[in-house]
């Protein structure tokens, strides 16, 4: 009989050992609270997603590894690809969860569905595309729409990060900034589910 075999054959008695061991707790009189008590849900740290009071710092171009503050964003020009930090333990988190794109606008341009989420004109959007999780991390310049390089899905930033074609099912979630000190940091989470919808 082959390893592979052998490890499949594991996986399955454990889980069914698992399954078991569950059901027996709860037909005891167990609940379901017996597993919370094993350990808390996972910090939004632990899933890579940005937290509140993190900072940013650039992931390309020629200011890569630096805090983004305001004046480094261009007015009216192309996003930053920009990756969450840890502003306390200065740890970059490097889940693709917390890569964001950061477009800097005139402030008086903001929509005002979009004006509590922005700070000094600057709007953050999950980089991660809703169709099968690429970075988007193209621009075009002329509809000024993100664009994903894996199968050309585009999000309109002015209208809540709205699909505007291809084949993404779901907007890209907003990430509501303020700023300290000229840094831009995370004000609250996600407005929305990171990604392509799961199961």
């Amino acid at each position: 009989m082959d390893s592979n075999h052998c490890i499949s054959r594991r996986k399955l008695l454990r889980s069914t050992c698992g399954f078991v061991g569950a059901a027996a707790l709860v037909s005891i009189g167990g609940s379901l609270s017996a597993f919370a008590e094993a350990g808390p849900m996972p910090a939004p740290e632990d899933t890579g997603l940005p937290v509140v009071g993190d900072t940013f710092i650039f992931g390309d171009g020629q200011n890569k590894g630096k805090v983004v503050v305001v004046e480094d964003l261009v007015i009216g020009g192309p996003p930053a690809v920009a990756q969450a930090k840890d502003a306390a333990s200065g740890t970059v988190r490097e889940s693709d969860h917390s890569t964001v794109l950061l477009l800097r606008l005139p402030p008086e341009s903001v929509p005002p569905e979009l004006k509590e989420s922005a700070a000094q004109g600057v709007l953050a959007y999950s980089a991660m595309c809703t169709h099968l999780g690429c970075i988007v991390s193209d621009w075009a310049k002329d509809e000024k729409l993100f664009v994903c390089p894996c199968h050309e899905a585009k999000f309109d930033p002015m209208q809540e990060g709205k699909v505007i074609s291809g084949p993404a099912s779901r907007a890209l979630p907003v990430l509501p900034l303020k700023v300290d000190d000229g840094k831009l940091v995370v004000a609250d989470v996600f407005t929305g589910p990171v990604g392509p919808k799961k199961g």
